[in-house]
């Protein structure tokens, strides 16, 4: 296992923050608003949208913001879906202000054209104010859309950043040019700002579309903000189930008692179930370990998904998320052999779903063995309670958690440890 600590460089050049004014417009492609949507149709087709803000993702700690502005259409056979969500502005931990923000994502068929669309705007952003100066950014713009016509599956992807304003002490703001997408603007030691990250994936049974605003990662401790984020995908290989869910490592949040914020983990390591499945080949991934300062020592996890079209109304499905091994308290408490699994089997009329093989090998406190009682919570006083096996039923699956641990020492952390989701839903076709 690896130790790591997040540095204070950063937060202590921070001092206040300048809002730059949005730029100007640009076009993008239109979707449409909830008034104009046709109601839902269905489609053969698997389709998802998601977009959002702004996304912390820390480097030197598995830290994350949560995604600000966030809209999702999770996998859905029908077209017609809508949806928006919007906020003010945005206080970017460590960094500065971002202002008002929204994301719009919606499913679209006209004709025999089938789309799936995600669009975020928002109107600027200021990064930080410093002995080195303030840079500020102008409105930024990101547009993924895929569909599906009689020549078969296309892609549009965009982003756009109206401008970059470097104001050094003392001196007039200066604006830097625009670079090509996808070569940095790099501030030595401090910052380094990547525009315009787009990605298209075009399979023979499937499309996936991305397109990022910005990618922002703070040189001191390796932390990566990407902001503007839209998403989309779809594909032709759903035969009457729709699978969705992941499987974690672990997730959680801590709280951090010097300022009362919350740090949210992220789902590390995780990995998604497709909306058709995995063809009935287990995909995974995994880490070697990391750490979440003043809370807990990972070490190994791994994230494995698994899904099959059995045929007709007929698909099976499971999500595993697993840790080799977790220590607290420099030892106080270790437990090995971590595994949280979350079965789904549909059947013509039927609906099976269990946490079948979720387990731990042992838990050891203060280098004494222990049990978890009957009631499935075993509490270690001013260290930490754990409970075993926390289920949750789902629409069409089931959520399971192997072992949750909430820190009693003052430091506030939830903790969960081997994390598997897996829904499987009847398709409208």
């Amino acid at each position: 296992m690896r130790r790591l600590a997040l540095g204070g460089a950063l937060l202590a050049m921070i001092s206040s923050a300048i809002l730059l004014p949005g730029g100007p417009s640009h076009a993008a492609p239109v979707v449409p608003t909830q008034s104009a949507a046709a109601a839902p149709r269905p489609t053969n087709f698997g389709l998802h949208a998601m977009g959002y803000g702004t996304l912390i993702k820390g480097g030197e700690i598995p830290a994350s913001s949560g995604a600000t502005g966030f809209a999702h259409i999770a996998c859905t056979t029908l077209a017609g879906l809508n949806r928006s969500n919007g906020v003010a502005g945005v206080d970017l931990p460590g960094l500065g202000t971002i202002d008002a923000l929204e994301t719009r994502v919606a499913t679209v068929k006209k004709g025999k054209t089938v789309t799936a669309v995600s669009h975020h705007a928002l109107a600027g952003i200021t990064l930080f104010e410093s002995a080195l100066g303030s840079l500020s950014l102008g409105a930024v713009t990101s547009t993924a859309r895929v569909w599906h016509n009689a020549q078969g599956f296309h892609s549009e992807v965009n982003s756009e950043v109206a401008g970059v304003v470097l104001t050094p002490p003392g001196g007039d703001p200066q604006v830097i040019a625009i670079p090509a997408p996808g070569t940095p603007i790099e501030i030595p030691g401090l910052l380094r700002i990547t525009l315009g990250e787009n990605k298209v994936d075009k399979r023979a049974h499937s499309i996936f579309a991305r397109a990022q605003g910005l990618l922002i990662e703070i040189l001191p401790t390796n932390t990566k903000v990407k902001i503007a984020l839209s998403r989309a995908r779809m594909t032709d290989e759903v035969v009457n189930s729709l699978m969705s869910g992941y499987a974690a490592g672990l997730k959680g949040k801590v709280l951090n008692v010097g300022d009362d914020t919350i740090v949210t983990v992220g789902r590390l390591p995780t990995k998604p179930l497709p909306c058709e499945g995995t063809g009935g080949v287990v995909k995974q991934t995994k880490t070697v370990g990391l750490d979440i300062p003043s809370a807990v020592s990972v070490g190994a996890a791994q994230a494995k998904v698994f899904g099959t079209q059995a045929g007709r109304r007929r698909a099976r499905a499971w999500t595993e998320g697993s840790i080799a091994e977790v220590n607290l308290g420099g030892g106080q408490l270790i437990i090995e052999g971590i595994v949280a699994r979350a079965n789904v089997i549909r059947r013509p009329g039927k609906l099976i779903r269990n946490s079948n093989g979720t387990k731990f090998i042992s838990i050891t406190a203060n280098g004494e063995p222990q049990e978890i009682p009957d009631t499935g919570t075993l509490e270690i006083p001013g260290l930490a309670k754990i409970e075993f096996g926390v289920e949750t039923l789902i629409r069409g699956g089931i959520e399971v958690i192997a072992l949750r641990i909430t820190l009693l020492d003052g430091v506030g952390a939830v903790i969960d440890l081997g994390v598997a989701r897996t829904q499987v839903k009847k398709a409208i076709l």
